[in-house]
């Protein structure tokens, strides 16, 4: 079965061994089975549903393809942006730091639409806690947009960001919102310039554009140009005045741009302003792709001869956590190196093996991962914790009652000398 999905889907650039099963509870309360391709191309994350349980009870086999978010790449030798044309312009869209959302319809066995769900780019339902966050959007253009029947096979991707949403990159000035960063629409991705009209029609959010990359036919250099329309940096605007030969020198003067106007700002907010950039634009071959570009200071950053730096190695925590925060526990306690395999996965694509595999970084892993757990736990002091295990286990001793408490608590195993003490403290006290 999975073979037939592979010719008829994918293109036979995904294989049997890369569709996962999956089983998911959808919002709604209808329960969805099949399979999902982890293959890092444009099929990344990509749904085959195969069984459909409704919440009124009503079963039945089905078959759906939910297209998802192509894997964006850095300029490497396999994805570098068309440049032989006599005019091109690509534009440089804000890469917004949050999470990557897709939005699509669950359409019963004869086509019509049973809801609307969001899933996260390696999950078919987004986990709760993404639900939760995505509760609190504007969501109207969704509905409508999904209210016409032509648009029931297709997908629109947002990133969902904002304080509450918080990575790396602080958007002080969103609490919570969606900006639209890709669409798939009648079986192909739409490119800038379609997404642009697509989103003026249906009243979607884009993120700001921040640069344009332009070369015309009476020219044979590139340049890099300031966008105007951009309203969120318009007072840190730093421009370029130089021509460049190739495109991907001018990619290179995108990046230094980027470095200093988070450099600018910085020095009037402490912090920075930008991630990156994402050009939806042309690949060489004639086909469609994404190209990811980051300032010039955090990618070198990637590059220094050491351990994975923190803040990499949290960005990932957070995807983690994005992609299985309610599930978190069940993994841990099924095998507590589930995240850890995940996190140094990701980290492949811009770290060494050497970087990766450094004891440093595994126990930045280690550390970051607890920390970013319990600060998803509800507040609840250690004095509490521990009358709560001898409420609930009064026969049990001490060494009984802490392992209960590293297994449920992971996350606060540096505290089991103070836990050790107060559960003494506690039993003799009821003695």
């Amino acid at each position: 079965m999975k073979e037939k999905y592979c010719e008829k889907y994918f293109e036979n650039t995904v294989k049997p061994k890369h569709l996962r099963d999956f089983e998911a509870k959808t919002p709604n309360g209808n329960i969805i089975k099949g399979y999902i391709s982890r293959k890092p191309n444009k099929y990344l994350g990509a749904l085959i549903i195969t069984h459909i349980t409704e919440k009124n009870g009503n079963s039945y086999d089905t078959e759906q393809f939910v297209q998802a978010f192509p894997k964006i790449h850095y300029w490497d030798r396999r994805h570098q942006l068309k440049q032989d044309s006599q005019q091109l312009i690509y534009y440089c869209q804000e890469k917004l730091d949050g999470t990557c959302l897709i939005i699509y319809s669950l359409n019963d066995q004869n086509g019509n639409s049973i809801e609307i769900i969001p899933k996260s780019r390696l999950q078919a339902v987004a986990d709760q806690r993404i639900l939760d966050m995505y509760k609190l959007v504007d969501k109207k253009s969704i509905e409508d947009f999904f209210k016409n029947p032509a648009h029931f096979n297709d997908t629109l991707i947002f990133e969902l960001y904002g304080i509450l949403n918080r990575h790396d990159v602080a958007h002080m000035e969103t609490y919570i919102d969606i900006r639209l960063i890709g669409a798939y629409i009648s079986e192909e991705f739409l490119n800038y310039i379609s997404i642009t009209c697509f989103s003026d029609l249906d009243k979607f959010k884009k993120p700001d554009t921040i640069y344009t990359i332009e070369k015309y036919p009476q020219d044979n250099t590139f340049s890099v140009k300031w966008n105007d329309e951009n309203q969120k940096l318009k007072n840190y605007k730093i421009i370029s005045e130089k021509d460049f030969p190739t495109l991907y020198d001018a990619i290179q003067e995108v990046k230094i741009l980027l470095e200093k106007i988070n450099k600018k700002y910085a020095e009037y907010n402490g912090r920075r302003v930008i991630e990156g950039i994402v050009i939806n634009g042309v690949h060489f071959n004639g086909t469609q792709m994404y190209l990811k570009v980051k300032p010039r200071d955090i990618e070198l950053e990637a590059k220094q001869p050491d351990s994975v730096p923190r803040r990499f190695v949290l960005k990932e925590v957070q995807k983690y956590f994005d992609e299985f925060g309610s599930n978190v526990r069940t993994l841990y306690e099924n095998d507590d190196t589930h995240y850890i395999k995940y996190i140094k996965h990701n980290l492949k694509e811009e770290f060494s093996y050497e970087q990766i595999e450094d004891p440093r970084t595994y126990r930045r892993i280690k550390k970051v991962f607890m920390e970013v757990w319990d600060a998803q736990l509800p507040p609840v002091s250690i004095q509490n914790i521990c009358e709560e295990l001898i409420r609930q286990n009064p026969e049990d001793s001490i060494p009984e009652l802490m392992k209960k408490f590293a297994r449920n608590y992971p996350s606060k195993k540096n505290q089991s000398r103070y836990v050790y003490n107060i559960l003494s403290k506690i039993q003799k006290r009821n003695e």
